[in-house]
């Protein structure tokens, strides 16, 4: 990064952009692949389950922002005004590290379809976060895989 790169790191804003809800996650992967093909002065873009219906951008400016998600469908309005890094701290957390999971451990569901089931680890993608179980509770063997963050050990 050159020092004009820094200069112009250190004096971003955030930028609050309205999207269709349910979209943001495929509006931020829109504007990230636009971001990278463009060479757009973007730092990061944001979405969050909290602000459902609102992706933030990390810009030095608004010309930026504007250049990024002109065109980009599910994009309905720019909201006026920007906002601090302190203001957004609380939207942004980092999830829990799940703990490793190893086969043939007993696991309970905590989320999804499976919910309240136990089940049995069959194999486990550290780099996916996920795990491929067989749910015991299940009348015949049932092999799914499942994210990791619906699994709890068993104790």
């Amino acid at each position: 990064m050159t020092t004009v790169e820094k200069e112009k790191k250190t004096n971003t804003r955030v930028y609050v952009v309205k999207v269709t809800g349910g979209q943001e996650r495929n509006v931020a992967n829109l504007v990230a692949n636009r971001v990278e093909t463009r060479k757009i002065h973007i730092f990061s873009v944001i979405y969050s389950d909290k602000m459902k219906g609102y992706l933030l951008l990390e810009a030095t400016d608004a010309q930026a922002v504007s250049d990024a998600v002109s065109g980009v469908k599910h994009v309905r309005s720019y909201v006026p005004g920007v906002m601090t890094v302190d203001e957004i701290s609380g939207l942004i957390s980092t999830k829990a590290q799940t703990e490793e999971l190893k086969p043939d451990q007993l696991v309970e569901v905590i989320g999804g379809p499976f919910k309240g089931m136990k089940a049995k680890v069959v194999r486990y993608d550290a780099s996916k976060k996920e795990a491929t179980v067989t749910v015991v509770d299940a009348p015949y063997p049932l092999q799914v895989t499942i994210d990791a963050g619906y699994l709890k050990s068993s104790s």
